[in-house]
């Protein structure tokens, strides 16, 4: 399942679909069709990657269970769960995940894959739009 959210470049954007698709949703991987000048995700507060530079690369967040940082195509990450109590499998848990961006104003696009064997209760509709957020099935 893929989500198309947009914004205005200096904002940040709730990756949080848990209410949506159930506390243990994940996030497989991400890329901005339209990026913002910067870009990081958070949970709550606490960074869970460096400040990325504009670009367009899909951003892949499996990972190994057990692992506290991870690398992939150059770019690191930070486990912040236990996989054996929080997550079900090796995408990055969606609940309470923020992702902070830079610039000056102008919209970005970003789209994001949800991990389908993650996903509880889907609506029946094909779609549905709410705040900026496009669920596509």
């Amino acid at each position: 399942m893929i989500l198309t959210l947009s914004g205005a470049s200096g904002s940040a954007i709730s990756l949080d679909v848990s209410k949506r698709f159930g506390e243990s949703v994940e996030l497989e991987c991400f890329h901005f069709v339209i990026p913002p000048l910067e870009f990081r995700l958070l949970r709550q507060t606490t960074p869970l990657q460096e400040w990325q530079s504009a670009n367009i690369d899909m951003y892949d967040l499996q990972h190994g269970p057990g692992q506290k940082e991870w690398s992939r195509d150059g770019r690191r990450f930070i486990n912040d769960f236990d996989h054996r109590h929080d997550v079900m499998t090796c995408g990055v848990l969606s609940k309470d995940l923020v992702m902070e961006t830079r610039g000056l104003g102008l919209a970005f696009v970003l789209l994001v894959w949800l991990r389908e064997s993650t996903c509880r209760a889907p609506g029946d509709a094909s779609y549905e739009l709410r705040a900026g957020l496009l669920i596509r099935r």
